[in-house]
């Protein structure tokens, strides 16, 4: 399986939204002086809550990677120090490189480390100088084991070597009408449809119509998870 989706955004802002939301629910001017039933700040607070859930749901932005120089007898490493000071949602996968540090466009061997839960970190009886092979995250810190260290005598060396971290971003969120939309350009639909659900929601007049819309925006998420998320990897006759 392989992601095969794109984190590029159509470009627009919240208030395009919000002019073909009003078109669809036949408010096409904006309310002013807080006149108009459905208001700007909540139809924006509706998009931001689509943003949030639509990144919570695919994981679909991304940080990028971000490089992690290995220190000898260091078992943990603080995250927040290594995104480039984005917010991050959760870690989707970490490599280890046994080749050169620092930033490097020459992967000489990179494998792998296998994610457990942290209270199972341990793998049973480890050779003291084995290389790292599991991660665990806990508030905020990267903890890996066996813990890489340096023998001189036998000429083992892994300070310096290169831990590999790629993060989920954590939205930051739609907060105004000129507030660019974050996620890709594939939501942009489903975002205005869950904001119309939530305006027909609050209304005791069009209710009903409500389940229709968030059913579409669930139908574009599963879209999102199957056919790219899950894409299968076409392989060679």
């Amino acid at each position: 399986m392989g992601y095969a989706g794109s984190i590029t955004t159509s470009g627009i802002t919240a208030q395009a939204i919000l002019d073909r939301v009003r078109y669809d629910l036949n408010e096409i001017i904006a309310p002013s002086g807080g006149t108009g039933y459905w208001k700007d700040p909540e139809l924006i607070y509706y998009m931001d809550e689509a943003v949030r859930e639509i990144v919570y749901q695919t994981r679909c932005l991304e940080t990028g990677v971000s490089n992690i120089i290995v220190i000898a007898d260091a078992r943990t490493y603080t995250i927040a120090d290594t995104i480039s000071g984005v917010s991050w949602l959760d870690i989707e996968k970490v490599e280890y490189d046994i080749g050169l540090s620092g930033n490097t466009t020459d992967y000489p061997q990179i494998f792998d480390l296998d994610r457990v839960p942290f209270s199972n970190l341990r793998y049973g009886k480890e050779k003291e100088f084995a290389l790292p092979k599991s991660y665990s995250v806990w508030n905020n810190t990267l903890y890996i084991f066996p813990i890489p260290r340096d023998d001189p005598a036998s000429g083992v060396t892994m300070s310096g070597n290169t831990i590999y971290l790629y993060a989920i971003t954590k939205p930051s969120g739609v907060t105004n009408s000129s507030s660019k939309i974050e996620t890709p350009a594939f939501f942009d639909f489903a975002i205005r449809d869950y904001v119309k659900a939530k305006a027909y929601e609050k209304s005791p007049y069009t209710e009903t119509r409500a389940p229709f819309y968030f059913e579409k925006f669930m139908k574009r998420i599963k879209e999102y998870q199957d056919k790219i998320m899950k894409r299968n990897v076409a392989t060679a006759p």
